[in-house]
């Protein structure tokens, strides 16, 4: 389930989210619950060797929160969509992962489903 809500979000950020705040942002995991209630999303910025805001890109997430949960439900079919809670990544390695997995394979890929 993580992996399909990682995969949709970076779809949305890049092709519906218009929000200036959550430009060059990507998602580099989804940690779902045990019993699928709450996703966390951690996230970062793309161009790391700008300074950003980590409190505007929360904002950003918070405003844009209620659409990205509407479009979830409604991409992935789901009838009860779990709690959204947007943190930073700060493990240096979500990010590697991520650039590693664009170089070398195109596209997103979720632990264990290789």
């Amino acid at each position: 389930m993580g992996g399909l809500i990682q995969e949709t979000l970076a779809q949305l950020l890049l092709r519906s989210v218009s929000d200036p705040r959550l430009q060059n942002v990507v998602v580099t995991e989804v940690v779902m619950s045990a019993d699928l209630k709450v996703a966390k999303i951690y996230f970062t910025k793309t161009q790391v060797e700008q300074s950003w805001n980590e409190k505007e890109v929360l904002q950003g997430f918070k405003k844009a929160g209620p659409y990205l949960k509407r479009i979830l439900g409604q991409e992935l079919k789901l009838r009860s969509v779990p709690e959204l809670r947007f943190m930073k990544d700060t493990h240096g390695e979500g990010v590697n992962r991520l650039l590693h997995l664009m170089e070398n394979e195109g596209a997103f890929k979720v632990r264990g489903e290789e």
